[in-house]
């Protein structure tokens, strides 16, 4: 009987055993998606489990290469010692953990953001104080990380076993490998090869795509390993067209914005975008409040269907102020929100606009209010150096941020800091003294209890009516905003004040009730409301598509600035706009009224009817699908050449 090359049957044995634990990991995270799981065909699910396979070999592949050709030459050649086997062994034992360690984080990664993990979860690597704080505080967090730890415990311990069986035979002559057993190891080289490549077709190895296999989203997800698309995300922001975006022709993508943002013809500003709008009335110094609600769906409103009675407030506000029904977050994260809420600007896909070395310059609403003699604040309920936001707002003409360094220490409930209404309630008298000063005030106030870590507070003239952590948050988030207005309705600064409602980014609903392939819309749907004792015309309901960049020159129109507008944002009481575009992450959406466009960066384009979730009809509406799409990508590649061109900033 032919006896194995050592390299082959050392290594083959912890592939083995690596598979086996990735299996485990996808196992646990069908588990905690078992609601999603149920939905598909038992088939679709084994094929799911089958791409899994494909993906886990290919990773297992790439962590195997080095010590497979390592191993074998040096076997070959008769100088393979124990050194050098401990040296694989060590090697094997720290790369299988770090796979590891991205599957147990890739779980509660998925949940959040219904995407496999990728690089912007290093997004917050630069708050590291503030990250450990919040795993350390979320119990559901260090369920995982206790899970990686004794996962990568186990793991080590077989491999050790591995080890010194194989270390034993190194004292032997048994080990020597015969030089005619050469041509096994170049077959297993190859087959090797072909693992790493994941596909035997010449014209492409496995690739994200692959994946996408059938008509359901969750399989098609299921089937990747979270290593894979860690690295194919991180490999793919190297790449030089993706470190700046390249959708369309820059001189074609400014001429088109030109028009759709109703840019007159022979504006001489040094900013092709920037134009001059006249207030139609005289200047109203009305205080403004903009209440940023952390993850607040417009699916958890009655104006969203939803029937559990969670936001009984915000419901109450739209049906007595102005609401805007057809309205999307700019992204789906935090510094999405406000990065594009305050400053008229979209999110550009995975980057992290308020990060860098050199913060860029932007307009927006803190620019036009200190223009016109208001103070300007921000509030945030944790560290405001988290997503870097204190130092960019601070250099983009915000005056004050208040933080968790201005609570008092007992006040602090979790790693997002203090409770929604202890904010509000601090803040109160912050806007008193500025009436007492005759100033004009704009705040901006970004809550944050509506987020895990959840830490619902105590000695509360309030209990949620539901028992589930999210929708007793949810209720929380609500009463604090009512709270809040029925607080500030006893100070003489109310009556004079507008407020406005606009979530930072929308929620998952459960069950992926809400996708339209794989870009779940409730993450960015979010509520648009503005509130004031004021709008004498109230209330007032407005269905064309708008968006977080449309905040800052639709509240200057309504107090009759004449100002400057240098965003790609539309004063949405007075100009339409056909469709609306946001992103998440490596995906643009595109809606409007009627139906839901999505590309992907790998180029996949779905398109689909709001009153038909389930059927792509791509094929049937190419015409209209082609034309969000240049809509879109005019919006994004005119924003991508303002951004390098340093022309986001004042314009002369």
């Amino acid at each position: 009987m032919i006896r194995l090359p050592f390299s082959v049957r050392y290594l083959f044995r912890i592939y083995c055993i690596g598979i086996l634990f990735f299996t485990f990991f996808r196992l646990v995270f069908l588990f905690k998606n078992i609601d999603a799981v149920a939905q598909i065909p038992v088939a679709t699910m084994l094929e799911a489990l089958y791409m899994g396979f494909r993906f886990d070999t290919v990773i297992s592949g790439y962590l195997l290469a080095l010590p497979f050709v390592l191993l074998s030459v040096l076997d070959y050649v008769h100088f393979l010692r124990q050194g050098v086997l401990l040296t694989a062994h060590i090697f094997l034992s720290v790369v299988y953990s770090i796979a590891f360690f991205a599957c147990a984080t890739d779980i509660p990664f998925f949940l959040a953001y219904n995407n496999r993990l990728n690089i912007t979860i290093l997004n917050w690597t630069d708050s590291p104080k503030f990250m450990v704080k919040m795993v350390a505080t979320q119990w559901s967090y260090l369920v995982y990380f206790l899970l990686f730890l004794v996962v990568a415990i186990i793991f080590i311990i077989l491999l050790t076993r591995i080890y010194k069986k194989f270390a034993a035979e190194l004292k032997s002559e048994l080990h020597k490998t015969k030089l005619s057993l050469l041509p096994i190891s170049i077959l297993i080289g190859g087959i090797l090869f072909i693992g790493i490549r994941g596909r035997v077709e010449q014209k492409s190895p496995i690739m994200i795509g692959t994946a996408y296999f059938s008509k359901y989203d969750f399989a098609n997800q299921s089937g990747l390993n979270p290593v894979f698309t860690f690295i194919h995300s991180w490999l793919e922001s190297l790449k030089e067209e993706n470190k700046h975006l390249h959708l369309m022709d820059d001189k074609e993508a400014i001429k088109l914005a030109q028009n759709d943002l109703y840019v007159p013809l022979g504006s001489k500003y040094n900013s092709p975008l920037a134009h001059m709008v006249y207030g139609n009335m005289p200047t109203e110094k009305h205080n403004v409040i903009i209440v940023l609600m952390e993850s607040m769906s417009a699916g958890f409103m009655r104006h969203g269907n939803n029937t559990l009675g969670l936001t009984p407030v915000l419901d109450k506000l739209a049906d007595n102020g102005y609401y805007f029904s057809n309205f999307y977050s700019a992204g789906i994260h935090t510094f999405n929100g406000i990065f594009s809420t305050l400053y008229g600007y979209p999110a550009l896909l995975a980057r992290h606009t308020m990060q860098g070395t050199i913060i860029p310059h932007y307009t927006g609403l803190p620019y036009v209010m200190q223009q016109n003699g208001y103070e300007t604040l921000y509030f945030t309920t944790h560290d405001d150096q988290f997503d870097n936001v204190g130092g960019f707002v601070t250099a983009n003409h915000i005056n004050r941020v208040v933080s968790t360094s201005d609570y008092p220490a007992n006040a602090v409930v979790s790693a997002l800091g203090v409770p929604d209404h202890y904010m509000f309630d601090y803040a109160i008298p912050i806007f008193d003294n500025y009436q007492t000063q005759h100033k004009p005030f704009f705040a901006a106030m970004m809550t944050g209890s509506n987020h895990a870590p959840y830490a619902s507070p105590a000695d509360l003239p309030f209990s949620p009516k539901h028992v589930e952590v999210r929708e007793g948050n949810v209720e929380y988030a609500d009463w604090a905003i009512g709270h809040f207005l029925s607080e500030a309705s006893k100070h003489a600064w109310y009556n004079n004040t507008i407020f406005v409602f606009v979530a930072d980014h929308g929620a998952l609903e459960p069950n992926g009730a809400d996708g339209f392939d794989d870009m779940p819309y409730s993450l960015n749907h979010i509520p648009f409301i503005i509130y004031s004792p004021l709008l004498k015309d109230a209330p007032k309901l407005f269905t064309q598509p708008g968006g977080q960049i449309d905040v800052f020159p639709t509240i200057c129109g309504l107090l009759h600035f004449s100002y400057i507008n240098n965003t790609m944002g539309l004063d949405l009481l007075l100009q339409h706009r056909p469709y609306m575009y946001f992103s998440a992450d490596d995906k643009i959406a595109v809606a409007d009224t009627t139906h839901f466009y999505t590309w992907h960066t790998d180029g996949r384009e779905t398109i689909y009817a709001f009153n038909n979730r389930q059927q792509d009809i791509l094929q049937a509406q190419r015409g209209k699908a082609d034309s969000m799409k240049q809509y879109a990508f005019t919006m994004l590649q005119a924003t991508e050449w303002l951004l390098q061109n340093g022309k986001t900033g004042p314009v002369k």
